[in-house]
């Protein structure tokens, strides 16, 4: 039987991740401070820890899973202390240089892209970590992660705003080109590397590019209601206002072919987000 350690997993994506392994016969244990659940479904190990002052883990796993690395020491730290075969970093797309060349692909460089700040350039350590380490890894690229129980307010605030008939603020023209995945995508994509350990860099996004006014509008379809749109030329690009709306106007386009070539599937993005409205949203807003 696979052995996994998951670090972090106690909220948004793990839960999903956890599910998708367990269904596949892994025996998990799962670390982190036990500040959001220290209650995991049948077959998972928890150890209560901070990764910040190290692991004190002894057993070897297939796999290491790391959710929460938000800076280049963090990384390699888990790679000094822990025992395993494979490494799976959960990065982001945000970790990539800012271009104005699209799509963005695994080949693309790491660097600075200012809109990101500090999450960009911890990110691009922690890649830069693995990358000097030579060890097996994989590290996951996702765009912009929408689903249920995110504990960041995307579809919530919109949502919320619009049945409250509040205008919805867009940054700069609301034009900028988008992509979204679902954090149960993002799972099944990290459960299918996790199981052949395919080594590599992965972006992971939906199929379907919309702007930020468009996705307004889709969602307005979905709640039945006109949306008041309003925008702020001023809060574009980088100088936008995360409280007034959660996506910056700014192009942000990646190439998902590599993550479909190991057969991984995303759903159309306006029948992810009426499903989860119809099933989460609508009953809590």
């Amino acid at each position: 039987m696979q052995k996994i350690l998951i670090i972090g997993g106690s909220r948004f994506v793990g839960p999903y991740l956890i599910e998708k392994l367990l269904k596949n016969g892994r025996s998990i244990t799962v670390f982190n401070r036990g500040n959001i659940t220290r209650e995991y479904p049948a077959g998972v190990k928890f150890v209560k820890g901070d990764r910040n002052n190290g692991f004190g883990l002894s057993e070897k796993f297939d796999t290491v899973i790391d959710m929460c690395a938000y800076a280049g020491y963090q990384t390699e730290r888990a790679l000094n202390e822990l025992s395993f075969d494979f490494f799976v970093h959960f990065s982001t797309a945000a970790a990539y240089k800012k271009t104005e060349i699209f799509p963005l692909t695994e080949d693309s460089p790491l660097g600075k892209w200012p809109l990101w700040g500090d999450y960009n350039k911890g990110k691009v350590e922690c890649e830069k970590a693995l990358q000097e380490s030579k060890i097996k890894y994989a590290s996951v690229r996702p765009v912009y992660v929408l689903g249920p129980n995110n504990y960041i307010p995307r579809e919530q605030f919109i949502y919320a705003r619009m049945k409250k008939g509040e205008p919805i603020v867009l940054p700069g023209n609301g034009q900028a080109l988008t992509q979204f995945v679902f954090a149960d995508e993002v799972a099944e994509a990290i459960a299918k590397i996790t199981k052949n350990k395919n080594e590599g860099t992965f972006n992971i996004s939906g199929n379907e590019i919309i702007t930020l006014r468009g996705l307004v509008e889709e969602m307005a379809k979905i709640v039945g209601m006109e949306p008041k749109i309003q925008f702020n030329s001023w809060a574009d690009g980088e100088k936008f206002n995360e409280a007034e709306f959660p996506f910056a106007n700014e192009n942000f386009i990646c190439s998902n072919e590599k993550i479909k070539s190991l057969d991984v599937t995303f759903v159309p993005l306006i029948d992810g987000l009426k499903e989860n409205y119809d099933n989460y949203y609508k009953k809590v807003i």
